[in-house]
């Protein structure tokens, strides 16, 4: 699978007192990338009896992000496991013409399949393993 990708606007209160975007910021932004990214799954992997959680989110700061901006953010899921699927995040700023300029960051996400009343580990929806194969 291609990296699924999302464009947004850097809005001026996503700045900090330093006059770039906060750190917390950034994984918001990874976060709407990877909430866009499962809305588009074509699957019915939703359910009442279990769902997605974050295990580990890890994220690398290269260059700092002012405003006014537009962002490219990307994510690419892959090595999938029993319960558990991994997805790389990076964040670059666009030039005028759309085309992807500065890696500003980029990082990792693993998300669990939970049952949502036992809060243990389910196996990860075959949809999903099925893309993080593709990789």
């Amino acid at each position: 699978m291609s990296a699924f990708r999302i464009q947004l606007d850097v809005r001026w209160g996503d700045l900090d007192a330093f006059n770039h975007v906060g750190n917390v910021t950034y994984l918001r932004y990874v976060e709407e990338c990877r909430a866009a990214w499962l809305n588009s799954v074509p699957s019915h992997w939703r359910d009442d009896e279990a769902g997605p959680v974050i295990a580990n989110i890890h994220l690398n700061y290269r260059r700092p992000l002012g405003w006014p901006a537009r962002i490219d953010v990307s994510l690419k899921p892959h090595s999938p496991g029993r319960s558990s699927i991994r997805l790389d995040h990076e964040i670059h700023s666009l030039a005028a013409d759309g085309t992807r300029e500065e890696l500003h960051a980029d990082g990792t996400t693993v998300i669990v399949w939970i049952d949502k009343n036992k809060g243990e580990p389910v196996p990860l929806p075959r949809v999903l393993r099925e893309l993080a194969a593709k990789g």
